[in-house]
C-alpha cells in the first residue's frame, strides 16, 4: 500500500499551486499534521462569500485504498466573514484537528486547484 500524503504536505503543495495562479493563498487554521481534515474556503471579496469546499472520503475505488488522490466537494456558501467564523467555531467542536485553507483571488476553475469529487 502506497503511503499517505499527510494533510501538512498537502496544504503546502495546495498554497504553491494557488500562489503559482496568482491567487494569495494562507492557512487560518493549523490542523493535525498528519492526517488533519482539511477545509478550504476560496474566498470572492466582491460578493463577499466563501465556497466552502470539503474533503470526502475516498470511495472503494480509491487506489490502493490510500486515498491518495484527495477529492474535494462544494459543502456550502458563506455570507460574509461573521458566516465564516461561525463555520469555524462549528467545525472545531466537532474536529478540533482540522486545517481550514482560505484562497483569495482564485481566477480560473476550480479543478485547476483542487480535484473535485464526482456526482
Amino acid at each position: 500500500m502506497a503511503p499517505r500524503v499527510t494533510s501538512e504536505i498537502f496544504v503546502g503543495a495546495l498554497l504553491r499551486t494557488a500562489r503559482a495562479g496568482g491567487a494569495f493563498g494562507y492557512v487560518a487554521r493549523r490542523g493535525n499534521a498528519q492526517a488533519g481534515a482539511i477545509v478550504i474556503a476560496l474566498s470572492d471579496h466582491a460578493s463577499g462569500s466563501y465556497d466552502i469546499y470539503q474533503a470526502t472520503p475516498p470511495g472503494p475505488d480509491a487506489p490502493d485504498g490510500t486515498g491518495a488522490g484527495r477529492r474535494f466537494t462544494l459543502s456550502r456558501t458563506l455570507e460574509g466573514d461573521d458566516a465564516l467564523r461561525q463555520f469555524v467555531d462549528s467545525e472545531a467542536r466537532f474536529d478540533p484537528d482540522f486545517w481550514l485553507v482560505e484562497i483569495e483571488n482564485w481566477k480560473g476553475p476550480v479543478e485547476g486547484l483542487i480535484a473535485l469529487s464526482q456526482g
